[in-house]
């Protein structure tokens, strides 16, 4: 049997290239979404009157702020690095017309509420309502950040397609966010929306497995909280799946043929399809289980998976697009 080597070099070599891409995007998103997972668990906590949902938002909202830690440090490294290889993008990092100074202000309000959330679960025990209200701060300061992203990239993107170093608009940054985006704009916002929850849940699986010996609420804890991170996970990615299906075939058009004729791209796509199957078929048997951290292996190994399910897929849409133009 002939494998077919030079189609898997080019798959592994674009894949490569998107990993840190896509490393970025997991931190990111996972920070965006679990201040939103964990204000829901809360308030679950409230309404069912149980206990294991308001630990579990607990433990979520502290790994929010180390994945809002490494979402800034992954961006931070990014802007440097990209800066240092094109000097004329660090005017759009530093200008205060820039549209990017929107995304400062999104990601401030977004600490300001997420901060006090963590260190006054205690003291506001008895105030959930003004708990609540911080998370609620910091999930909305997250999910403008999404809608700040998008509009900046559109901004830049279609300025780089009139000049390969476009400069910043010379209009008031605030300008830029006073319309409402296109169906494109907000398709890409709505998938962003979807892959941060399921981000997120994929996060706390891996931080509730690794602080298993330091925050020990016993095994029914355990068996509560490992199911529903699952879930959590499960179902917006399965959701994603149909999304990215759907995106894929609209960019394909009548050229659906090049699927399967380009083996890069099926390659690419197969790959993350397989890798994704996999996460859901591990958090399908962590919901199902008796004993779900006998599965601790498998949630470990979930963020991998779809960190390189997120590359192949973007791999595979590149190889795509440049077959297509």
């Amino acid at each position: 049997m002939n494998i077919p080597m030079e189609p898997i070099r080019l798959t592994a070599m674009i894949s490569a290239q998107m990993l840190p891409k896509a490393l970025i995007d997991f931190a990111t998103l996972a920070a965006i979404g679990a201040p939103i997972m964990a204000v829901i668990l809360e308030i679950t906590a409230k309404a069912r009157k149980k206990i294991f949902y308001d630990k579990l938002a607990q433990q979520v909202t502290t790994l929010t702020l180390i994945l809002y830690l490494l979402f800034i440090i992954c961006l931070g490294g990014a802007a440097a690095f990209f800066s240092r290889q094109m000097p004329w993008l660090r005017d759009w990092f530093i200008n205060p017309a820039s549209p990017v100074m929107m995304f400062y202000i999104t990601l401030g309000i977004a600490l300001a509420g997420l901060i006090p959330y963590k260190y006054t679960w205690k003291k506001l025990k008895k105030s959930k309502p003004l708990h609540i209200m911080f998370g609620s701060i910091g999930a909305l300061g997250g999910l403008a950040t999404i809608h700040v992203a998008t509009v900046v990239m559109q901004k830049f993107f279609t300025l780089q397609m009139e000049s390969p170093n476009p400069a910043v608009p010379a209009v008031p940054f605030f300008t830029h966010f006073q319309q409402i985006p296109g169906k494109a704009g907000l398709c890409l916002a709505g998938i962003y929306l979807i892959m941060a929850l399921a981000f997120a849940a994929t996060a706390s699986g891996l931080y509730l497995v690794c602080r298993r010996n330091k925050d020990d609420f016993g095994r029914d804890y355990y068996k509560f909280s490992l199911p529903v991170v699952s879930r959590w996970a499960l179902f917006p990615t399965l959701i994603q799946l149909a999304a990215s299906a759907g995106i894929v075939y609209y960019i394909c058009g009548p050229n659906v043929a090049t699927l399967y004729q380009n083996l890069p791209v099926a390659i690419s796509f197969g790959t993350s399809l397989l890798l994704t199957i996999i996460c859901c078929a591990i958090w399908i048997v962590t919901w199902r289980s008796e004993a779900p951290m006998r599965h601790k292996i498998g949630l470990s190994l979930t963020p991998l998976l779809v960190t390189l399910a997120h590359a192949t897929l973007m791999a595979g849409t590149m190889n795509l697009y440049l077959s297509l133009s």
